[in-house]
């Protein structure tokens, strides 16, 4: 072969390799629209953002989940990526569109691939006006094992939610954890169920959703990342900023602690650093709170509730223990108020309860500006205003064995006489009044006490077998008891249960059997 030819092939090697490159670099879009901000040296992760309008957008948040840069008068963000970077994304702000794919999942995030030293995304985000209602509907621990479970969860929870979507303005889905339950096969089934909803729903990462055979964290969230994207951001509606957060710190196989990692801590700060004071804050995550202990959210505990109590109003959503608890913290002489929710998946879908006698379920709040109006919780298959169930505390559930299954025995509320009922109230905080009626007329206000529920705990600990101890059997204290005249099975009683909104829930009937609680009737 002469040199002629082969200095001809050479060159047509080159000129199709140059061809591939621009037109990969074509289909990309990223170098279409020239920026008008001079890069820094130190930029190594830049990208214009533009509106409906190709219009660039000022003051976006942006970050590569370590550090955060705000987009300039330009649209453009510039970030100096960090190696163990895996996506850039940034804050949706309130007057910005909830962009989406084809199957109705907020898309606020690109994964980052390239390997080149100065990458660009850029971002398009659909301005709108700003509504000042919202609601959220707060989904913990579907926990799927199986197909079987999963088609509970399909037709019981997402069934429930299509109904109830269209009662409410503007509403959000967010699950708080345990998506799935140790089951990377489901991951894609999980994430079809809740596609192409009436509601987008962000994700919240719990232990369940790590895969349990990875050796640390980083690699125990790629099935979650791979679905869903990052394991911590945040969005924007009305004046409500709402920050999800991974606070499972993964070690190894099924080994973690409640909190967050350093850099997880140092990316919330910038978070809210960008966060005006007069917002409201809802803190999203998969493990309590609560007192801080050895089973709750641990590492930075402190410095998080401090830094919320910063805020006009703060709120922390949390899933992970399947039992309903309201807990509030006073912090800096503010309150901060933590929703640790009942499941959507009950007491791991063994029955239609949790471990507490909550039904299974999720949570409502409605939102006006950067205010709570209102939230409840919305028990699957049942009305809005099943809030409670009500017990004779002398009806027997069955025989004593792991426990005397009689609400009023002396090893139990110790009620001494006849007369004694129980509500179990689920939702109930220091903030509702509970009342007790007997033929139209006020006898007393309930008590609150802390108890079992122990129709559901004989449910769960004699007729399937479940053990004494473990999280099957659990004590909560929104029981309320109160005490009426003659035989409780044929009084004419109502228990009346006022929340903090205004909001009356009645209910006149004793649960006496076990109907509803294997299977719905």
């Amino acid at each position: 072969m002469t040199m002629k030819k082969l200095s001809f092939i050479f060159l047509l090697f080159v000129t199709v390799c140059a061809c591939k490159k621009q037109s990969t670099a074509k289909k990309t879009g990223q170098e279409e629209v020239p920026i008008k901000t001079e890069l820094s040296d130190a930029t190594t992760l830049y990208g214009l953002v533009l509106d409906q309008n190709n219009t660039p957008l000022p003051g976006i948040v942006f970050s590569d989940g370590f550090t955060t840069a705000k987009t300039d008068q330009n649209g453009v963000y510039q970030l100096s990526r960090h190696k163990k970077a895996k996506f850039v994304f940034y804050s949706i702000p309130a007057d910005g569109e909830i962009m989406v794919d084809e199957n109705n999942y907020p898309l606020f995030y690109q994964e980052l691939v390239s390997k080149e030293k100065r990458i660009r995304h850029d971002f398009k985000i659909n301005k709108k006006a700003t509504a000042q209602k919202f609601t959220l509907f707060a989904v913990a621990d579907p926990q799927c094992r199986n197909l079987a479970e999963l088609a509970r969860f399909k037709n019981e929870t997402i069934a429930d939610i299509k109904v109830n979507v269209p009662k409410y303005p503007n509403v959000i889905g967010l699950t708080l954890g345990d998506i799935i339950f140790d089951t990377p096969e489901l991951w894609g089934e999980m994430k079809n169920a809740m596609a192409k909803q009436a509601l987008p729903f962000f994700q919240t990462i719990g232990n369940h959703d790590h895969l349990q055979t990875a050796t640390s964290e980083d690699v125990g969230e790629e099935g979650f990342r791979k679905q869903f994207g990052p394991t911590y951001y945040s969005f924007d509606r009305a004046n409500t900023h709402i920050v999800v957060v991974d606070n499972v710190m993964y070690s190894e196989k099924q080994t973690y602690r409640g909190g967050l990692l350093e850099n997880h801590w140092k990316w919330l700060q910038e978070d809210l650093a960008h966060v005006s004071k007069d917002k409201m804050v809802i803190f999203a995550c998969h493990i309590p709170f609560r007192n801080g202990n050895s089973v709750n959210h641990v590492d930075y505990y402190s410095e998080i509730l401090n830094l919320l109590s910063t805020f006009k109003e703060a709120h922390i959503f949390a899933g992970h223990t399947h039992y309903q608890t309201n807990y509030i913290h006073n912090i800096n002489g503010k309150e901060i108020f933590e929703h640790v929710h009942g499941t959507a998946s009950g007491a791991w879908w063994n029955s239609t309860i949790c471990a507490d006698g909550t039904p299974n379920g999720y949570a409502i709040y409605e939102i006006e500006g950067n205010v709570m109006k209102n939230w409840k919780y919305k028990s699957t298959n049942y009305p809005d205003d099943f809030q409670m169930r009500v017990y004779n505390a002398d009806q027997v559930f069955g025989p004593a064995n792991k426990y005397t299954y009689v609400f009023g025995a002396s090893v139990n509320l110790n009620l001494s006489g006849s007369g004694w009922i129980v509500a179990n109230i689920w939702n109930a905080s220091k903030y509702w009044k509970v009342e007790l009626f007997q033929d139209g007329q006020k006898v007393q206000d309930m008590v609150a006490k802390t108890s079992r529920d122990l129709w559901a705990t004989y449910y769960h600990m004699e007729e399937l077998g479940k053990t004494k101890g473990s999280d099957f059997d659990k004590t909560e204290n929104h029981f309320y008891i109160g005490k009426l005249s003659g035989n409780v099975n044929t009084a004419n009683f109502e228990v009346r249960a006022t929340d903090g909104f205004g909001n009356v829930y009645k209910a006149n009937n004793l649960k006496v059997d076990f109907s509803g609680i294997g299977v719905y009737n």
